[in-house]
């Protein structure tokens, strides 16, 4: 008798010859993304009971589909199992490896920045196993990649202040992703400025400063000379020696953003010298006086006396002091002492001995006091009452002579009027040797 074998009993003869020959199919997995398996078999679908799997190798089947979506929570090699139970015969299984690669750890630096400056992003970005195949840098957080070249690239800001949400997204060899996104501020830069005027020597110098700017920290001037300093504000300084000084300005923000102005030179200027001459002597007399004339300067101011002319006439005792300025502007002192004495009753001489030979003693005849009278007339006879020399007007320069000629050695005597004052008598004795 001949056997008809069913398709049952040859599913039968299979199964128990071949058993299901079980399998399955992950996609990649990456650690923090769902993972789908799909699950085969030799036999058909409508033969089998169920797929059940085991998801971490404990023993214990998690789930019960042909196909599962799972979240694996670590990054590790797990060892999953399937397990095929047919609808006639024994079960079968097939224990996988499944690697859960892992994720990039993404950070990446940037400064705040300041307007019209260049960004610069530095990635740092790492991963356990394999290696980081992309950086895509999206500078604005728009959702479209800026830049994709490396770990270190570079961002215009621009020329206004704004906030820019960044965001680096690392791909590993794998396939794996991650992003981290930053909040970045663009400050304002400011516009450093100021202005100087030429000044004089020992002159407090003032420099306004006129920088635009937000939120400012401080300003840093350079003087130029060897100094410089730190203000809220405008500047002074006093410079020491003439010349020309190039000058510039650093204006800083709270944020750091920083402006260096251009180079502005200050020309400081020489004080004027100005002298005083006098008309004679500044020892005058009762009823006399002496002209002090400035000079070195375009204009002139006299103390005590407020004259503005360039001379002045005193006749008291005193110490004046005159302002000169020139026509730069620059101006500088000086001062002269004048002392007022009693004019004496009587004529005198320093000494009766006349030695005319130009050691600078007793080398003329000399009045005493002279500067306290307005004329004198000397008249000068030798022995024999012949007039050897006569003078109106006499000044303390008479040495001697005669006609041009030096007297010789002997006794002479002389009178002297000077103004309404008594006559003076008395001998004189010429030494040439």
């Amino acid at each position: 008798m001949t056997k008809i074998i069913t398709p049952l009993l040859l599913l039968l003869i299979v199964n128990a010859c071949f058993g299901q020959s079980p399998n399955f199919t992950c996609s990649q997995t990456c650690y923090g993304q769902q993972t789908i398996l799909v699950g085969s078999s030799s036999l058909p679908d409508t033969s089998i009971t169920s797929w059940q799997w085991d998801m971490n190798g404990d023993g214990v089947f998690d789930l019960n589909s042909k196909t599962i979506v799972y979240f694996f929570t670590a990054n590790d090699t797990v060892a999953v199992k399937l397990k095929i139970t047919p609808n006639y015969g024994t079960p079968d299984s097939i224990t996988k490896n499944v690697i859960i690669d892992p994720l990039p750890n993404v950070n990446f630096i940037v400064d705040n920045l300041c307007t019209g400056s260049i960004a610069t992003y530095s990635g740092a970005c790492t991963i356990s196993v394999g290696f980081i195949s992309q950086y895509l840098w999206d500078f604005d957080n728009n959702g479209t990649t800026d830049n994709s070249s490396n770990d270190t690239v570079t961002f215009a800001c621009g020329g206004t202040p704004n906030t820019y949400f960044s965001r680096l997204t690392c791909v590993s060899d794998k396939g794996c992703s991650a992003f981290a996104t930053k909040t970045i501020q663009v400050f304002q830069t400011p516009t450093a400025s100021f202005s100087i005027a030429d000044t004089c020597l020992n002159d407090n110098t003032l420099f306004t400063n006129w920088s635009t700017i937000n939120s400012p920290d401080y300003y840093r001037w350079d003087f130029g000379d060897g100094f410089q300093s730190t203000t809220s504000g405008n500047a002074n300084h006093i410079y020491t020696a003439i010349g020309n000084y190039n000058v510039s300005l650093i204006a800083v923000t709270m944020n750091g953003c920083r402006d260096t102005s251009g180079v502005k030179v200050v020309n400081i200027h020489a004080l004027p010298v100005i002298t005083i001459d006098t008309s004679g002597s500044t020892h005058i007399f009762e009823g006399g006086s002496v002209t002090l004339t400035a000079s070195g300067a375009s204009s002139y101011l006299w103390n005590p006396s407020s004259t503005s002319a360039s001379s002045v006439v005193v006749s008291q005792s005193g110490t004046y002091t005159v302002l000169g300025t020139d026509n730069i502007g620059c101006s500088a002192t000086t001062e002269i002492s004048v002392t007022k004495f009693v004019t004496p009753d009587t004529v005198a001489v320093s000494s009766n001995i006349l030695t005319p030979n130009g050691d600078g003693i007793n080398d003329f005849l000399i009045i005493d006091n002279k500067e306290a009278y307005t004329s004198c007339i000397l008249l000068v006879y030798n022995m024999w009452n012949v007039e050897v020399y006569s003078k109106e007007g006499y000044n303390n320069d008479w040495d001697g002579t005669s006609n041009g000629k030096v007297l010789p050695d002997g006794a002479y005597y002389y009178m002297i009027t000077c103004d309404d004052k008594p006559m003076l008598k008395g001998n004189i004795n010429i030494l040439l040797k």
